[in-house]
Formats: structure tokens, sequence, C-alpha cells
């Protein structure tokens, strides 16, 4: 290329520009008090704005949900080795607790549980 005239912006092709938004799964969003339980089936780090974990979990034959991950998720799902094929439930309690921020200011967050299916499945 270093023969050739660098081309314009306009002369070259459009690259795909999907974001990992884009799924064919159903998402859902948990409410306080609701959960759900699914083999997960894909993590994908790094989505979106927040660059937030996203979890599709299949609750049955054809029934594949996504949902967006958070850190109290992704750090139980890490500290116990939980992955793709693993059976897990996901809740949203309606607990909540308090930090304090960096800026002295108390803040609020929601409580999420996760728990796995025990390797000898449900007793």
């Amino acid at each position: 290329m270093a023969t050739q005239e660098t081309p314009s912006f306009d002369d070259l092709e459009p690259v795909d520009n999907s974001t990992s938004d884009d799924y064919d799964s159903e998402w859902i969003d948990l409410e306080p008090g609701e959960s759900v339980v699914g083999e997960i089936r894909e993590l994908t780090p790094n989505c979106g704005k927040y660059d937030t974990t996203v979890i599709e979990l299949a609750r049955g034959i054809g029934d594949v949900v996504a949902m967006w991950s958070n850190s109290q998720i992704d750090n139980a799902l890490d500290d116990n080795d939980l992955g793709e094929g693993d059976v897990v439930g996901i809740k949203h309690t309606e607990q909540t607790s308090t930090f304090t921020n960096e800026n002295g200011e108390e803040q609020e967050y929601d409580i999420w549980k996760v728990r796995e299916l025990p390797a000898g499945g449900p007793e």
C-alpha cells in the first residue's frame, strides 16, 4: 500500500458493527424476589455500556434466556468454578445492603444469590 493513495472513508466497505447485545434468546430482568434456574450455556464478559457479563441459561429444551450479570453473580460463579454446562439458580432477593463509596456517600444495593446443582443431582 506504500505506492497507493490511502482510500477515503467513503471508499471502504462497512464492517459488522453488531454488539453483544444481539441475542436470539429471550432477555429476562429479574425483579426482587424472582429467580431463574438453568444450565449455563454461555458466559460472555465485557458486554454493553458497563462491560458486564451476559449469561445465557437453558431452562429447558428450546427455552434459552439471556440476562445481565453483576459483580455478585460473577464472583459467585468464579469462586465456585461454575461455568458452561453447570446448572445454577440465580435469585434477585428482596434484601438490600449498603456501602460507603469513595465520596463518603452511603449507597444501597440489591443482594443476589447463586446456588448450584450438587454433583449427584437433586436429592
